[in-house]
């Protein structure tokens, strides 16, 4: 692979007018005459990050580069490297009115990831738009000693006989400001490159034009094992999403469809719990709102998403299931930009400044209205048979460009909705009825820092607060489990090449979360995963009530190495977390009388040792391997002394995956991952028919994964994009060492999706989604009894997890179409889901006897038209 990074200027500024005279007029643009090349930052080289920074760059009547200033940061990392390298420029000075003289212009590296493969010797490509990726037809192509050529219909070019060696690359066209790149041709090889550069707008007067683009190659990235990045331009016309980049989360390889309503991801069949959220950083409690419909960060501000399913570095911990990354977008360089859109679910909007030449803001938030609007488009009471949420979320950040390559963000979100999930009855007192509500709130500051000596520090501390309220009112007497959370983190990194075959990271990971839980009702309402029950079975009348404080802490020292062995064909990198545990409850046995509360205060200690390697013997090959061990606290409710266990331990996992990669994602690529996962210590109910006091729950439980997951995919480029991915897989429990296994409540055999996007032209973008998953585990009833005492039928459970919920298949299309209004544009679009119109199972209820069954159903046939604005 070969990066590309581009280097423009545009609206070149005067340094100085003479007295006297007419406005000046520029003569002749500056000319790169000696460039030095940047150097990738090995941090973003591990991650196989791409970016743009653009410089301000002050040129002296001499040529030299006298002052560089960060413009458009992509983080302290590319941009201390592109300012390193833009000092040491040389330029043929500008000229104005036939004279040298000072100028000031705006300089701009891009890297870009792109796909070269070695075969003969020539040189071949292609030119795209850098915004909308399409082909850009009639430039011309000249090769420093060799011919000129123009490219085809779609964009493509082909120089057959090169000469070898450093060539300077020249493009240029009538819509086009002087493109100039470096290549490095090898004897009987053919080199195959992607440009990407941007047309003038015809709009923009043609003095204040860009004169001139410098592109260069640095060199080649390694992509990060074991990880689906998916950039936020692709995510947004995914069928099914509404626009919604983050919710493309749903369909990659090893996440299972979750239940509607539930707004969880399930990763490699282990519980939603078990998955860790990031935003730069800064741990959240959830990616999406209850009912799933949303996420809980604004489109605009996201750059490109990540899911590592398992296997992940020493860098993160407290989690045993998978990784997502959220990664926010570089605010805008200047002016004043945005967008507002409205759909059948909910309205939002985003707005983006630059306040001063160092200071950038941006403000976010949405609200839904799908309960209202319902009502208007359908005579089905469709909220009694599925749950529609009602959610609301805002975000913003100010950014700081304190020095070169120095950042400063302040942030912060909140995010809250409610969901209810009912089973209607003609009788008021059968009205089985469960309502969750979540909210959640987080503030953060993030320091960025570029070194001298080109190690890269970051330091980001968050805190926050998590409120989360369960209510079963499936009887007489309801049951209820209330949680609020204080959480503090600080997250502190240290990143640097020691040699160009090795990269060190160092940091500290730590977090506090204080929480103080409250639980009413029966001790088997809300049931536990893994244990047998029926949606609307009324609990035992066996009540109880418990309320309590518990604290978990910990600050994780951690270090990563990347060895690039043998030019880069092989990396090893092994990582090692030591993490010391800090837990206490406010309790250790139930309340009795006035006797003051006991509590408990539990320390340990847990290494963490992790390791992962990739070999590519040839280009467009690579095999990889991850291995890892993982510890997470107990849930803070698990830690009750009525309901559960105050002297539960961490809970503790290993992941083993082997795979390959194939192919280039330019043109198609295809993984292929299998994966085994094994857990213990897990909290389960106690097997014993009266538990001893305090022991309701015990960490004796098991559980392993095993499966394979494969993704075919072609990214966005030219006019179509794509993926097929399948995941084949099986989760299992057991509640103790020798007790048999059975299948675990988030399972799914099989899951297939099916994503395209094929942009038609005039503005219009046409795709299709097609999904099928294995329904997930229950225990049936297979038959019940009438208990005289409480009026109501207790039914018998049938061996565990032995029967599923049925299948679910769905087909989503999507239609858009953009306007050009000004320099704004205006989307339009219709995101049909459930083409067929099929009544998909969600969850299996029975009547009061037990004698039938029926499912509550998801959403029928919805169409989703809606608009997006943008400036």
């Amino acid at each position: 692979m070969t990066a590309l990074v581009s280097a423009r200027s545009a609206s070149a500024q005067l340094a100085a007018v003479p007295n006297g005279s007419s406005t000046p007029k520029l003569t002749r643009a500056p000319t790169l005459v000696h460039f030095v090349e940047a150097p990738y930052p090995a941090s973003e080289k591990a991650a196989g990050h791409a970016a743009t920074v653009v410089l301000e760059l002050a040129i002296d009547a001499t040529g030299a580069v006298t002052q560089a200033r960060v413009t458009q940061s992509a983080g302290s990392a590319f941009d201390a490297a592109a300012e390193q390298a833009a000092r040491q420029f040389v330029f043929d000075p500008a000229q104005i009115d036939g004279k040298p003289a000072p100028i000031r212009i705006l300089y701009r590296y891009e890297f870009v990831l792109r796909a070269a493969v070695p075969t003969t010797a020539e040189l071949t490509g292609q030119v795209r738009d850098a915004r909308t990726k399409k082909p850009l037809a009639s430039v011309r192509v000249a090769i420093q000693g060799g011919p000129t050529v123009t490219t085809d219909a779609e964009g493509r070019f082909r120089f057959e006989a090169a000469e070898p060696g450093q060539r300077t690359i020249t493009l240029s066209g009538d819509r086009l400001t002087d493109v100039q790149t470096t290549e490095v041709l090898e004897v009987g090889r053919r080199t195959t490159v992607t440009y990407d550069v941007e047309p003038q707008d015809e709009s923009v007067p043609a003095d204040e034009k860009d004169d001139l683009e410098i592109v260069v190659a640095p060199p080649a990235v390694q992509k990060q094992v074991v990880s689906t990045i998916v950039s936020a331009d692709e995510a947004r016309t995914v069928p099914g999403t509404q626009g919604d980049v983050l919710k493309v989360v749903e369909n990659l390889p090893g996440v299972a469809r979750p239940a509607i309503g539930s707004g969880q991801l399930v990763v490699w069949g282990a519980a939603p719990e078990d998955t860790r959220v990031f935003l730069d950083g800064v741990p959240l409690p959830s990616l999406y709102h209850q009912g799933g419909f949303r996420s809980v960060i604004h489109s605009d501000m996201v750059e490109s998403v990540e899911l590592v399913p398992g296997g992940w570095g020493a860098e993160y911990g407290r989690g045993n299931g998978g990784l997502v990354g959220v990664h926010l977008r570089p605010l805008d360089p200047d002016g004043i930009h945005g967008s507002a859109s409205a759909d059948l679910l909910d309205a939002s909007a985003d707005v983006r400044a630059k306040l001063t030449d160092r200071i950038a803001v941006e403000v976010a938030g949405r609200e839904s209205y799908l309960e209202q609007l319902l009502p208007l488009f359908t005579s089905r009471n469709i909220g009694a048979y599925v749950p529609i949420p009602r959610y609301y979320d805002a975000q913003a950040r100010a950014v700081l460009h304190a020095a070169p390559g120095e950042t400063i963000e302040l942030g912060g979100l909140i995010s809250g909705d409610s969901v209810s999930d009912d089973v209607p009855s003609d009788d008021p007192t059968n009205v089985q009825t469960q309502t969750h509500t979540t909210s959640f709130q987080r503030v953060w500051l993030r320091w960025k820092k570029q070194a001298a000596d080109g190690a890269e520090v970051a330091v980001v501390p968050s805190f926050g607060f998590d409120s989360s309220s369960l209510v079963d009112q499936f009887g007489e007497v309801p049951t209820a489990l209330l949680v609020d959370s204080t959480v503090g983190s600080l997250r502190a990194s240290w990143r640097k090449q020691m040699e160009s075959w090795v990269t060190l990271s160092v940091g500290l990971d730590a977090q506090v979360t204080r929480s103080h839980f409250s639980r009413t009702g029966s001790s088997t309402s809300p049931p536990r995963a893994g244990e047998p029950y029926v949606f609307g079975q009324p609990p035992s009348d066996e009540t109880a009530h418990d309320d309590g404080t518990t604290i978990s802490a910990s600050a994780a020292p951690y270090a990563t190495a990347d060895f690039a062995l043998f030019d880069g064909r092989v990396h090893l990198v092994p990582g090692l977390r030591v993490e010391p545990y800090l837990q206490t409850a406010s309790r250790t046995a139930p309340p009795v009388g006035d006797t003051p509360a006991v509590g408990l205060f539990e320390e340990s200690t847990v290494v963490e040792p992790r390791l992962s390697a990739r070999w590519t013997p040839v280009h467009g090959l690579t095999w990889k391997v991850g291995w890892g061990i993982y510890h997470q606290p107990p849930a803070p409710a698990d830690l009750s002394s009525v309901f559960g266990n105050p002297t539960l331990g961490l809970e503790s996992a290993q992941h083993l995956l082997w795979g390959v990669e194939a192919g280039s994602p330019d043109v198609l690529s295809f993984e292929a991952t299998a994966f085994a996962t094994s857990s213990k210590n897990l909290a389960v109910e106690s097997s014993l028919p009266s538990p001893l006091v305090a022991q309701s729950l015990v960490d004796t439980g098991i559980g392993r994964t095993r499966g394979i997951q494969v993704l075919l995919r072609k990214q966005l480029s030219k006019k179509f994009f794509g993926w097929l991915t399948y995941t084949l897989s099986r989760s299992e429990r057991a509640n103790a060492v020798g007790d048999p296994f059975s299948l675990y409540d988030y399972d799914q055999t099989h899951v297939l999706s099916a994503v395209a996007s094929y942009d038609v032209g005039a503005g219009f973008v046409v795709g299709s989604r097609f999904r099928y998953a294995t329904g997930y585990p229950r225990t049936p009833v297979t038959h019940a009894y009438y208990d005289v005492q409480t009026g109501l039928y207790e039914p018998f459970f049938g061996s565990l997890s032995s029967t599923r919920v049925p299948a679910f298949v769905q087909w989503d299309i999507r239609v858009a179409k953009t306007f050009a209004i000004g320099s704004a544009s205006l989307e339009t679009y219709l995101d049909v889901q459930n083409v067929t119109n099929r009544a998909n199972p969600e969850e299996i209820v029975y009547s009061l006897d037990y004698a039938q069954r029926r499912y509550i159903t998801g959403l029928p046939l919805l169409p989703v038209a809606g608009a997006r604005l943008t400036w």
